[in-house]
């Protein structure tokens, strides 16, 4: 896709708007209009004009400062023409004129690449004319002294190619002599460029072609050398872009362009809506063929300036291309290799026009798979891809002639990151240039009494015309989701109708169905729903600065509209001048989610000083504001196929600072895989919800296609071709009936619908068995359960049966390890064995098995826990209190201090549960309680003695000389939480320091009950060991 900024630029423009401001007028009349302007002998006089680059730069000496490309060599002109003055140069033709010029004669010309070339003289103030009595000021207005010239003579050189990308390896250029734009009388003897081919300077003769080869690609650096009659020799610099492909083929076995079938067949469809539009069609056979056997028909996207062709496809490996490799560090195993192997013949669709309405290219394609079906010999159905935009109108076609009754014979249609619900565009960058589109410069010229228009900002900066030209085209608005209208300071938000009513149709229509045709979809956006690394509402571009204009848009608007296309061109390296009198102040945001906010801001105006003393700060074009609708969802930053600045534009680093972020969400995901096939409504859960393979999203957000790839954590650059996607694609291209599968699921477990499906409970007698729900078939899984000696496990496929071996009862759990690209995506589920006891839980997960309550008081416990039992049975075991119990539910109360121990169970389907033992204790809460003779040292217990101590012996409240013998012995015992006994010690009352000490070494961490018995008097805790 070609122009993606242009698709930043995509809405219709109903008007140019010209917003010519006359202060700007009014204060150059102030500072000039007393001046003799017979003195400025060239017409030409820097501080009168505006400077919309260094043009001090550009003075015919090789400088790291004075790289030009048209852009440039544009934006110099016009500071020429606005430093007009006087009337030596009146007759130099308008800006406009000129452009229009340049443009024609290389459309019309049969050489690649015509150069232009500009070289004048001008005049500005001596740097020290006010001190040296050259010319005086007073308040702000500048006099002559007569006698004296305050003026010097300069000079702008500059020579640029008119286009900066070419595909090939020989090219031809040439400099016509009507594109050399002068004020000199000197005679031009000698023109050399050094084409950066390895030959150095070669003579060139004006108006003859001259072929250049290269034998390698990338950025070639040109240098022009002009030498004059009077002695005077210019240099000027310039780059162009390289896409080389080698005359001689490869001799690896892939498609590689030669020997073609046909080439650029032209195929013309069916009128719609009253007019037709034609495709040009490439046909390569892979080895063996002789004629049109098995074909994989290609659709190419959104192309408005047809840069990207057959060679773009299979040679490169950018967005779009197949010569991408899909065996990790092999460097040799493409894509394109890959399909060829599968005996693949290659048809590649080039839309003549593919700005036209998606229906008129989708009757071409019809068009194109008729002539195909004619083609071919033998039994072998169609295969039809199609790229971004080319998914659209091959979905199209496939669907409009299977309602119409007609035969496509296709078995597969991949859409590769496809916006079947529409493309995104920050909204700020659609202002940014639709703010600057239309704007004119006036000023004043001759010092007549009124503005001329000397310079248009898309005569400035070209890419902004060819930007408002792709805002009216039909297909840019049937694609993107939010629009804008209007130029200059008229832009608003669109609720475009073309959109809507394509949207509607395209959804009503459905996708293909004849003869079990299969849809799939690669999706370049995360599996895992992961936004892209800034926030909604986050700055996108900020910027307070001097600015080369013409530059600053070209490398931060252009270059992302330059993303429509899939073959974008390249931008080359240069270097951003601040050195102007062009401010620009621009603010950009993401979208806000859901919000009105204002997310543009932009203003130009100029300053500068002159002489040193004159300030001068006036509005070149108005503030323009935008905000976004609170309807609006927060696109930019959300899961989908990337736009990156950084992968159409080499930005330069004096403008890091100014672009705060480089990438945004081109093609949402919900979008490249149609959620809901676009009947339900999108909200913002489904920007960045998890869409995986391994478990697709469930109806009425489902997943239409037969099949789907996403990109693993992190979403890819729109149509990109990888070593992922690509095996994905092969496996689904390739004879083995196999399906495409690719995940990563594991980098996201939780968010998928994944659930194990089987009885929370198994009884000792019986079986169960168990399945992962919302599971791609045919996935592998693997079971595991734990404790491990407690089941017999048997693994059936992608399910398992538990059967209880008797030895345990409790909870376990059941773990599905489903195998994905990464890591297994680990399921469980808890399952409990036998009848279950009751348990209640803290807040903190964890058992309670002890409750303390105050004398003459009622206190209470109610269990919820298992709520599969319909009989339970309480039973007071020890503690002198009253208890009284209904089913789940036990009120318990008692007059004085005590303790004792309660044990409660229940039955269920699988029978009676093992009792569940509490600890009851009441105290008495009004004095602090008077029963506590023993406590615990530590609890949780942090090594293998556990230690008692008797409250009573440290206090000195025993009395020594009570010899009764059950007073004189202490029984400590030990019990687990299930109430079985463990270990009894006795020992002697120890009346010298009240501790006591019970060995547990033998026993692990864990819960248990511990009762102390001492005077006929039971005291029980809770206690954990934790060693």
């Amino acid at each position: 896709m070609k122009k993606l900024l242009f698709f930043t630029v995509l809405s219709c423009a109903l008007f140019l708007g010209n917003a010519q401001n006359n202060a700007y007028y009014n204060r150059m009349q102030h500072i000039f209009g007393n001046i003799n302007k017979s003195k400025v002998t060239t017409g030409y006089l820097k501080e009168f004009g505006i400077r919309f680059n260094e043009i001090e730069a550009y003075n015919g000496v090789l400088n790291t400062n004075n790289v030009v490309d048209k852009t440039q060599w544009q934006s110099l002109y016009s500071s020429l023409y606005t430093m007009r003055i006087g009337s030596v140069a009146e007759s130099m033709t308008a800006p406009n004129m000129v452009f229009d010029n340049l443009e024609t004669q290389q459309n019309n010309s049969t050489q690649d690449v015509l150069f232009a070339a500009q070289y004048y003289a001008y005049q500005q103030y001596k740097d020290k004319a006010v001190s040296n009595g050259d010319v005086k000021v007073i308040k702000d207005r500048i006099y002559d002294v007569k006698g004296r010239n305050p003026y010097d003579t300069k000079t702008i050189f500059a020579v640029s190619p008119l286009k900066k990308q070419l595909q090939g390896n020989t090219f031809t250029f040439k400099l016509p002599s009507s594109l050399i734009y002068t004020n000199s009388s000197s005679t031009l003897n000698q023109v050399q460029i050094d084409f950066d081919d390895g030959n150095g300077y070669q003579t060139v003769t004006l108006n003859s072609a001259q072929n250049i080869t290269y034998t390698s690609g990338g950025e070639k650096e040109l240098r022009v050398k002009f030498s004059y009659s009077n002695g005077t020799k210019l240099y000027s610099q310039s780059k162009i872009w390289v896409d080389y492909i080698s005359s001689g083929g490869s001799n690896q076995a892939r498609f590689n362009g030669f020997g073609l079938l046909f080439n650029e067949e032209p195929i013309t469809g069916n009128p719609y809506q009253g007019s037709s539009t034609t495709g040009l069609v490439t046909v390569e056979l892979a080895p063996g063929h002789t004629q049109l056997t098995k074909p994989l028909i290609v659709v190419e996207g959104f192309d408005p300036n047809n840069s990207f062709d057959y060679d773009s496809l299979i040679n490169f490996n950018n967005p779009g291309g197949l010569l991408v490799d899909i065996i990790a560090g092999a460097g040799f195993n493409s894509l394109n290799q890959a399909i060829e192997d599968e005996d693949y013949d290659l048809v590649f669709v080039d839309f003549e026009n593919s700005t036209d309405f998606i229906q008129r290219n989708a009757y071409m394609l019809e068009a194109v798979i008729d002539w195909v079906n004619n083609q071919k010999v033998g039994n072998e159905q169609n295969v039809v891809l199609g790229m971004s935009m080319g998914g659209l109108v091959a979905r199209y076609a496939l669907r409009d002639m299977e309602i119409n009754g007609e035969t496509h014979d296709t078995k597969l249609y991949i859409s590769h990151d496809t916006p079947h619900q529409g493309a995104n565009v920050p909204l700020a960058f659609q202002a940014f240039v639709r703010h600057l589109v239309g704007e004119e410069i006036g000023i004043p010229v001759f010092f007549s009494l009124f503005d001329i228009n000397i310079v248009d900002l898309s005569d400035e900066i070209p890419g902004l015309e060819e930007g408002l030209a792709l805002l009216r085209t039909p297909a840019a608005q049937q694609m993107l989701t939010y629009q804008l209208q209007g130029t200059g300071d008229n832009v608003s938000v669109d609720n475009t109708t073309l959109y809507s009513s394509f949207l509607t149709e395209y959804s009503t229509m459905g996708y293909p169905q004849q003869n079990g045709i299969r849809n799939i979809a690669i999706a370049n956006g995360s599996e895992c729903g992961t936004p892209l690394e800034f926030n909604p509402y986050d700055k996108l571009v900020d910027i307070n600065v001097r600015v080369d204009l013409p530059f600053f848009v070209t490398n931060i608007a252009l270059a992302i509209l330059n993303g429509l296309s899939v073959n974008p061109l390249k931008a080359l390296s240069s270097l951003l001048s601040t050195d102007t009198d062009i401010k620009a102040q621009f603010r950009l945001r993401a979208l806000p989610s859901q919000q009105s906010k204002q997310i543009y801001k932009g203003k130009i105006f100029i300053e500068k000083t002159i002489l040193f003393l004159v300030d001068v700060e006036e509005p070149l074009i108005d503030e323009e504001r935008l905000n976004s609708l609170s309807s609006m969802l927060p696109l930019d930053n959300a899961s989908g196929g990337i736009f990156d600045l950084e992968g159409f534009a080499n930005l330069p680093q004096e403008l890091d600072q100014y672009v705060l972020e480089r990438q945004f969400n081109f093609i949402p995901t919900y979008s490249s895989l149609d959620i809901g096939s676009g009947t339900q409504t999108i909200g913002i859960r489904d920007l960045n919800k998890t869409y995986s393979p391994l478990s697709p999203p469930r109806a009425p957000k489902d997943v239409p296609f037969d099949n789907f790839f996403t990109n693993d954590l992190n979403s890819e650059q729109h149509i990109q071709f990888t070593l992922n996607n690509g095996n994905w694609l092969i496996e689904e291209l390739d004879d083995d009936n196999e399906e495409g599968f690719y995940s990563c699921a594991s980098n996201c477990p939780n968010d998928l619908p994944l659930v194990i499906i089987g009885s929370d409970q198994i009884c000792n007698s019986s079986s169960e068995t168990y399945y992962v729900n919302n599971l791609r078939p045919g996935v592998l899984v693997n079971w595991s359960v734990s404790p491990t000696g407690g089941f017999t496990l048997t693994q059936n496929g992608n399910s398992a049966t538990l059967t209880p071996t008797g030895y345990f009862g409790g909870r376990a759990t059941l773990t599905a390890f489903i195998e994905t690209d990464c890591n297994d995506v680990e399921i469980a589920k808890e399952i409990q064995t036998g009848s279950q006891r009751p348990i209640i839980y803290g807040k903190d997960g964890e058992q309670i098995a002890s409750f303390s309550f105050c004398t003459l008081h009622y206190g209470y416990i109610n269990f919820t826990t298992p709520s599969s039992a319909f009989e339970w049975e309480w039973n007071q075991v020890s503690g002198n209190f009253n208890m009284l119990t209904t089913y789940n539910n036990a009120q318990f109360f008692s007059y004085q201090p005590t303790s004792g121990i309660v044990t409660v169970r229940t039955r269920d389907n699988c029978g009676w549960s093992v009792p569940t033992f509490l600890v009851i204790e009441f105290t008495n809460c009004s004095d602090g309680g008077d029963f506590d003779n023993f406590r615990l040292a530590q609890n949780p217990i942090k090594n293998d003695n556990l230690e008692i101590v008797e409250t009573a012996v440290i206090n000195s409240n025993v009395d020594t000389a009570y010899t009764i013998d059950d007073n004189t012995k202490v029984t400590i015992k030990l019990f687990d939480f299930s109430g079985n006994l463990l270990k009894t010690k006795k020992r002697t009352r120890n009346l010298v320091d009240g501790k006591y000490q019970l060995n547990t070494s033998e026993f692990p961490n864990g819960k248990y009950f511990l009762k102390i018995i001492h005077n006929n008097t039971e005291q029980v805790f809770q206690i954990i060991l934790d060693k």
